[in-house]
Order: structure tokens, then C-alpha cells, then sequence
């Protein structure tokens, strides 16, 4: 029986001894790449060194030197991260043998490969790699820019199709601040207004009917929908895009500030005082953007979400809106 009990200690004891060798001999990751070092420097107004404040359409430098003590460097990678999206690498050979254990750079921003500022903050970067294109350390630093707000953003707004015997559905729409009313508060709110929606039914090849959803600013003839008389109301002459299928993706990863709002706004023909599409598809459907011009000069854009109804059977579009300050 005490020769089980001195081979459990001898076992033990030889375990705890590869427990303590294994962590003895194992690296920190804060320590392990200890040979490169990385200096962001501050050669001009315009450089970042730690943390800026800037505003989108400034002109931003990263001023950086990178050293490796123990191996050649081949290339440098800078990488951004924002928000929660993945971040974003642009890869580059240093080809001058003589700057592999010390390279420096000015990157400006923007340009052709990161042509925007997004709002709010971007982390920057730079690490090395080696000739295997191993990571080889990044000295632990990065820079952050904080782009100060260029855009409003509304998420999820429900705007319901008219009703026409008691008029209390909210059915119109304000861009600017993303309140909706109902033709029965309209007119006392007709300056905020910037467009109404309505449907149209008609039959698909099947013989079923369906329902094609499109908008109105209140300069549109009154036949586009001659339920609501807005003849009195004062004006805002809010201009739309025809419906662009698929620009969901466009709508969260594209529109990032009001230079890339108003870009891609340009982009399409924006003349309408009503959209005119003739079937579901071509109307205000799902995943569907329209974007507009306001009488201010704000360029803007608003994704189409869905198209359902509520509990009380009520049909109704929810959008989101991008649009520059």
C-alpha cells in the first residue's frame, strides 16, 4: 500500500515539474516580438501620433518608421479597423534592400486605396513581415482618428400606407429628423414634409394581385394620388432617385460619411417629385434604396428595410436614412 502512495507522489511530483518547465519555457505575446518597434512621428500638422480629431474631408497623414533588430523586413502591412466591421490590410513590398531593418513612410489619407474618412473612430496599425511573409511584430502601437459627425442616421422608421377614411396613419415623412404624420397632422407640419407614400394594385402573370409601392413629394400633380388633396400645404420640393434594387450592403459599408453619401447620390439621376414603379419589384421593395436631394442641398439616402404589416393587418414600409448634416 505505501509503495501505490510513493508512486502517486513520484507522479505527481514529476507533473507538476513538466507543468512548471512548459511555463517556464512558453513566451507572453507582449513579449515575443520584442525585435521590431514602430515610431509614429510628427513631421507636419497633419500627422496623427496617438489620437485626432479631425473632421472627414481633412487630409490625414500616418508619418511612421518601422526598425527590426533580429531580421530583414520584406513588407509592411497597415491595417484599419472601425467599428465592428473586419479590418481592412493593404500590404507593401519594401524593395530597397537597404531600408529592411529601418523603412519609413508617409501614408496620406485619403487616397486612391482609402479614398474616406468614416465617421467615428479608426484604428491604424503597421506591423512587418518577414520573407516567408510571417508577421515578425508591430511595436504594439497604433494610431486612432475620431472623424467628427458628417451624417445623421436613422434606423428602422415605420412609415405606413394611407388610409383613407379616418387619415390617422402616419404615411408621410420627414428626412430631417425621421418623424412621420398623418394626413390629419399634415398640414400643420407641412414644412418638415418631405414626402408621402401611397400603393397601386395590379395583377401579376398569375392573375394574383399585387401591390406596387412608390412615393410622392407634395409638388406632385395631385392625380399622382388624388385621395389626399396637400393643394394648401406648403411645399418642399425634396427630389428622389427611381428605386435601386440591392443596396443593402451599399447602404451599411458605402455610405460611411456625407462625402461618400453625396458621391454616391451623384452617381444617380435624382429629378423625381414621385417615384412611378408599376410592379412590387420596381416600387419600394425590400433591400431597395431611393436616394434624394433636399431643397438644402443635403444629399441622402433611404434603404428600404421591409415591407410588411402589423399586427392589426396594417401594411407599412421601415426604412433607415443616411443623410449629410
Amino acid at each position: 500500500m505505501k509503495t501505490k502512495n510513493i508512486q502517486k507522489l513520484f507522479l505527481i511530483a514529476i507533473s507538476v515539474m513538466v507543468f512548471a518547465s512548459c511555463k517556464k519555457e512558453s513566451e507572453n505575446i507582449f513579449t515575443m516580438f520584442k525585435d521590431v518597434t514602430v515610431t509614429f512621428n510628427n513631421s507636419d500638422p497633419r500627422c496623427v501620433t496617438d489620437y485626432k480629431v479631425v473632421n472627414e474631408k481633412d487630409e490625414v497623414w500616418i508619418d511612421f518608421t518601422i526598425n527590426s533588430a533580429a531580421e530583414d523586413m520584406y513588407s509592411y502591412v497597415i491595417e484599419t479597423s472601425a467599428g465592428t466591421t473586419t479590418p481592412s490590410r493593404i500590404t507593401t513590398a519594401i524593395s530597397d534592400p537597404a531600408q529592411r531593418r529601418s523603412f519609413s513612410f508617409i501614408y496620406k489619407i485619403p487616397n486612391s486605396l482609402y479614398p474616406a474618412l468614416r465617421d467615428g473612430k479608426q484604428s491604424f496599425r503597421v506591423y512587418a513581415l518577414n520573407q516567408k511573409g510571417i508577421y515578425i511584430g508591430d511595436g504594439y502601437k497604433k494610431v486612432t482618428i475620431d472623424v467628427n459627425p458628417s451624417y445623421k442616421i436613422f434606423a428602422n422608421r415605420d412609415i405606413f400606407l394611407p388610409d383613407s377614411t379616418a387619415k390617422v396613419l402616419p404615411s408621410f415623412f420627414s428626412l430631417n429628423d425621421a418623424t412621420s404624420f398623418s394626413y390629419t397632422n399634415g398640414a400643420a407640419n407641412s414644412t418638415k414634409i418631405d414626402f408621402g407614400i401611397y400603393r397601386t394594385l395590379y395583377k401579376d402573370a398569375q392573375g394574383v394581385t399585387q401591390y406596387a409601392i412608390n412615393l410622392y413629394n407634395t409638388t406632385a400633380p395631385a392625380s399622382v394620388f388624388p385621395i389626399y388633396d396637400t393643394s394648401t400645404w406648403q411645399k418642399r420640393a425634396t427630389k428622389f432617385s427611381a428605386p435601386i434594387t440591392n443596396q443593402g450592403t451599399v447602404f451599411l459599408t458605402g455610405a460611411i460619411s456625407g462625402s461618400t453619401i453625396e458621391a454616391l447620390a451623384k452617381a444617380r439621376t435624382i429629378n423625381l417629385n414621385n417615384t412611378v414603379g408599376t410592379t412590387a419589384a420596381n416600387g419600394l421593395a425590400a433591400g431597395s434604396a431611393v436616394f434624394f436631394l433636399t431643397p438644402e442641398g443635403k444629399y441622402g439616402m433611404m434603404l428600404i428595410n421591409q415591407v410588411t404589416t402589423d399586427l392589426q393587418k396594417r401594411p407599412y414600409i421601415d426604412v433607415s436614412v443616411k443623410m449629410q448634416n
